[in-house]
């Protein structure tokens, strides 16, 4: 690689010396809940496990010595904020939860410095502050207490340098507070000890400036020679914002009617409460040598709401759904920051207000208690802003917002009236344009200013190109929840589905490439989900076979990735590379009324209330390993695939029956895996600025999922799953080292007339591997009267396998064959014969899972430069398992596998990224037909009738790397 003018090889960096800084991150703790005695041990078994997750933030100083490449140091670090979990214990009549606020490490670090890196590992002492609650709906003692808890920690992480006053870090630490046995006391006085063990998982991403320290060009910053240039950020700016918006609502006291209507159990209640804002902003810099403080002051309209149980009583078995929504939002706040030419890195604090409205109701109580106001509290964040020109400049920001506990007047519309005590706290992610007046018209041309911008090329850090960029996401999807009963393992109680609910997310990307070929990449997203049907399935209901359609109402949705990979082939304008990585995905579906669509007597006659009745809440964290190619169709036009497989995934679902108090919430956990694809094309505006659209596919599944229900010993099996497929339209813009390859190729061919390069001659024998995603569905020809709901099985997963085939070229057109087999797992379940005559034996479980599919296809393409994109067809087979599930009225699974045979066809995209190597964006579409007939006799009524689907097909999306024995022609 030619080396840019004004880059010299970096020597160690010197780390030594004072620093301190913030970082924002994510936590989540597991807490086993061992035994109990006292009054608490007549529920047994008492045990239970629940984990909790949230966002933190916080603050760090530390101290470094170094000798040589090695550094020691010690550090101290505080992180605040919530993160919450509970878990069904004391024989499921108690729901424990935990709340860990505050946690603070002091360390000793070691590390090894190479360069601006420094690779560093961590140990020491550790503590936290945690709040522990038992609660019950059908028992009326409540047990709370408050402890702080110290045990030890260790941890790892690697710091960047961008300059000898400013680094960035990523890091892990894992911390064990032990095991320790407590002593708590009800609100009647009964006495009761539990032991509980805890540890932490924290996820940070910090940043530290180092005291006494200049910028240097020895830095390891791309620094032009000559002195550096001057940029001022004084002045008045006035832009834009939208982002996102997580935290909780604690409903934490009541006078009146509805602490009378609670007063045998307790009206407490807490809940977490997301959303979307967008506004604008005006504030004003002034700026003293390096640093800048100004002051900012921001409104936006927002829909940001939460739902929390409260005013319980357990005699009655009711209980109240607490609702809180902020419709607008606002802050005034001071900044101050270090400034590095035009990038500034600032903190923030000051008072923060927001208008909202609340509602308390119950479905069996005649009225709903309201109230509005403003709340005031404070506000503390931090952000990067980088200036494009004089007068443009965009942002990204975190932000803390407590407004603390305020005691509002609720009244009803029968005239009833309570004061109610609500505490909230925010965390806000935005990112927004700001323009700086009287500098003339908004430019994203730094060549036409006066200075210009060092930053935007020439002081990146060194090696680095860094992409950052915005997204609108609009997708589709479904969560199903199917449970099993608690002692018959098999047969299937009930079927919660929320179809076709449409999402709408606001998203941040970015991704980082090193010289080297190591890359860093991530994405952070908010967002509701819009419209929807919740149906609602019993086996039996009251008397019959119950199926309930509700519609949405309500939803979010909130996701995130963190990914760390290298290149294992590198071309010109070409990379393929693997990863492993973090998925995080939460999604929120609220349902209202409730509408009979079978038989049964359930919701006779029809709820038309806007009352919430079901609320599923579900949080999948897992590890991703997967491959990412990245390919320069043109000088303008770029395509990029991601696959990734989830081999172990955490689920931690709530479930909310708001019309059952006895069962609200219930807590759902679970491990599975999953699979997530994506592929992006997009074209260059300019260098650095791009624009974009592509496609993604999410799905998600359990393996082991269970729920626990009240005075039952034994969980009940759950099956959860989770798909989301849809498109997004993206912006991003590149910091670092562009080549200018794109005005050079357009003045050579302006001037020279250059033709195009000749294609590729892709003639000859290949052999490769794919993996990636597949979803379709199974449908079952029913014999008896045409149900409203089911009888056909969504269907979605993973594929990996392997092909050989072989091309011959003509001109720019190829033709070829190709035989491929691979290993899947695409399976689904659904309802089927739902109008069985005997309506209290209608609805069994039917589904299909495909093991494995084979391929013999005819491809014709056509080549340019690089690429082939071509269309196939031809014969295809699967090896599959089909279930029906009878267990319910006496029967069996059963169980009948079977290969079928059917057609295929696609096309795709390859792109040559060596005389030998190749990578493929591929598309199938495959119809198998009708699977192999079988047969039960579990009851009269579904003798000789074939069980098996009548017609299967399926879709799916891979990436392809494929190797050929003798070179290809290279341009």
């Amino acid at each position: 690689m030619v080396q840019p003018p004004w880059r010299t090889d970096p020597a160690v960096f010197d780390w030594r010396g004072l620093y301190f800084g913030s970082h924002i991150g994510v936590g989540s703790s597991r807490t086993d809940w061992e035994r109990a005695t006292g009054a608490l041990a007549a529920y047994s078994p008492f045990g239970a496990e629940n984990v909790s997750g949230g966002a933190r933030y916080g603050v760090q100083i530390g101290y470094n010595f170094q000798s040589g490449p090695v550094v020691i140091g010690a550090e101290a670090d505080l992180s605040f904020g919530h993160s919450s979990g509970f878990a069904r214990c004391a024989l499921a009549m108690y729901v424990c939860t935990t709340g860990i606020n505050e946690v603070g490490t002091v360390t000793a670090r070691l590390g090894y410095a190479t360069g601006n890196f420094l690779w560093y590992g961590k140990g020491g002492g550790a503590w936290a502050q945690i709040d522990r609650n038992l609660t019950s709906s059908v028992i009326t003692p409540v047990y709370s207490v408050s402890e702080t808890r110290a045990g030890w920690t260790v941890g790892a992480g690697a710091e960047y340098a961008f300059n000898s006053a400013l680094s960035a870090k990523i890091e892990y630490d894992y911390a064990d507070l032990g095991r320790r046995s407590l002593t708590v006391a009800s609100q009647f006085g009964q006495v009761a000890d539990f032991t509980t063990s805890q540890n932490l998982h924290l996820v940070k991403l910090g940043l530290n400036y180092h005291l006494g320290a200049a910028p240097t060009p020895a830095s390891g910053l791309s620094i032009p020679a000559g002195a550096l240039p001057q940029w001022s950020w004084t002045g008045i700016y006035l832009g834009v914002h939208a982002g996102g918006a997580f935290g909780r609502n604690e409903f934490v006291s009541a006078t009146a009617a509805l602490l009378a209507s609670s007063s045998s159990g307790g009206f407490p209640g807490g809940g977490n409460t997301e959303g979307l804002l967008a506004g604008g902003q005006i504030g004003a810099n002034y700026q003293t040598g390096g640093w800048v403080v100004g002051l900012d002051v921001a409104a936006a309209a927002s829909a940001i709401d939460g739902y929390a149980k409260c005013a319980q009583n357990v005699f009655g078995l009711i209980n109240n759904a607490c609702h809180n929504r902020i419709t607008s939002l606002g802050t005034i706040a001071g900044r101050l920051g270090p400034t590095f030419g035009n990038l500034l890195i600032y903190g923030k604090a000051g008072a923060a207000w927001g208008a909202e409205t609340s509602e308390i109701s119950n479905f069996y109580a005649p009225d709903s208690y309201t109230e509005s106001g403003t709340r005031w509290g404070w506000i503390a964040g931090s952000g990067l802003e980088y200036a494009f020109s004089r007068n443009l400049s965009a942002f990204v920001e975190y932000d803390h917002i407590d407004f603390g506990t305020r005691n509002a007047s609720f009244a009803s519309q029968l005239g009833n009236t309570s004061v109610v005590g609500l505490n909230q706290r925010i965390d806000l992610v935005k990112t927004g344009l700001n323009y700086r007046l009287g500098g003339g018209p908004p430019t994203l041309d730094a060549n036409a200013a006066d200075p210009k911008l060092f930053l935007k090329a020439a002081q990146s850090p060194a090696g680095w190109t860094i992409e950052v960029g915005a997204r609108y996401y609009g997708s589709n999807g479904r969560m199903q929840k199917d449970l099993y009963h608690p002692f018959t393992p098999a047969r299937l109680n009930s079927r919660l589905t929320y179809a076709d609910q449409a999402g709408h997310a606001g998203e941040t990307f970015f991704r980082f490439d090193h010289d080297s070929g190591i890359f860093v990449k991530g994405n952070f997203g908010l967002g509701h989900l819009v419209g929807g049907n919740l149906n609602d399935e019993d086996f039996p209901g009251a008397v019959d076979y119950s199926n309930t359609l509700s519609k949405m109402k309500d939803g979010r949705l909130m996701y995130g990735s963190a990914d760390i990979g290298t290149n294992i082939i590198t071309a010109r304008d070409a990379k393929l590379g693997g990863f492993v990585g973090y998925r995080s995905f939460y999604e929120r579906s609220n349902d209202s009324g409730c509408l009979q669509i079978a038989t049964d007597t359930l919701c006779v006659p029809t709820d038309q209330t806007s009352f919430v009745g079901l609320s599923e809440t579900a949080s999948w964290r897992g590890v991703a390993l997967g491959l990412n190619a990245r390919m320069g169709l043109t000088d303008r036009l770029k395509l990029e695939v991601d696959a990734a497989y989830l081999p172990f995934v955490n689920r931690e679902g709530i479930d909310n029956h708001w019309y059952r108090s006895n069962i609200n919430p219930q807590d759902e956990p679970g491990h599975g895996w999953g699979t997530q694809f994506e592929a992006i094309l997009s074209y260059a505006v300019s260098e650095r600025l791009s624009v974009g659209i592509g496609g993604r596919y999410q799905f998600l599944t359990t393996t082991d999922g269970s729920t626990h229900f009240p005075t039952i010993a034994d969980n009940s099996p759950q099956k959860q799953y989770s798909e989301r497929y849809g498109g997004f339209l993206q912006t991003s813009y590149k910091f670092g080292d562009v080549p200018d390859r794109l005005d050079q190729a357009t003045n050579a061919q302006a001037a020279d007339k250059v033709p195009p390069p000749a294609p590729v001659n892709w003639s000859g024998i290949y052999i490769g591997g794919t993996i990636g995603a597949g979803l379709g569905r199974s449908r079952y020809a029913d014999p008896f009267p045409a149900p409203v709901w089911g009888d056909d099985a969504d269907l979605g997963g993973a594929t990996a396998g392997g092909q050989f085939g072989a091309n011959y070229q003509a001109g720019s057109v190829v033709v070829g064959g190709e035989i491929a087999a691979s290993w899947a797992d695409i399976q689904g379940s659904n309802t089927c014969f739902a109008g069985f005559p005997n309506a209290s034996l209608a609805g069994f479980n039917c589904g299909s899972r495909i093991g494995a599919i084979g391929a013999f296809t005819a491809r014709i393409g056509y080549a340019w430069a690089r690429a082939l994109v071509y269309a196939r067809g031809g014969l295809a087979l699967d090896h599959q398992r089909d279930e029906f599930n009878t267990t319910g009225v006496g029967g069996t699974i059963q169980d009948h596998s079977s290969t079928n045979w059917g057609w295929i066809a696609g096309g795709g995209l390859e792109y040559a990224l060596t005389p030998r190597w190749s990578v493929a964006l591929d598309y199938k579409y495959y119809d198998f037909g009708k699977s192999g007939a079988f047969t039960t006799t579990a009851l009269p009524e579904l003798t000789n009738i074939n069980l098996a689907p009548a017609s299967n097909r399926i879709q799916t999306f891979t990436m392809g790397v494929n190797y050929r024995f003798a070179p290809i022609e290279w341009l």
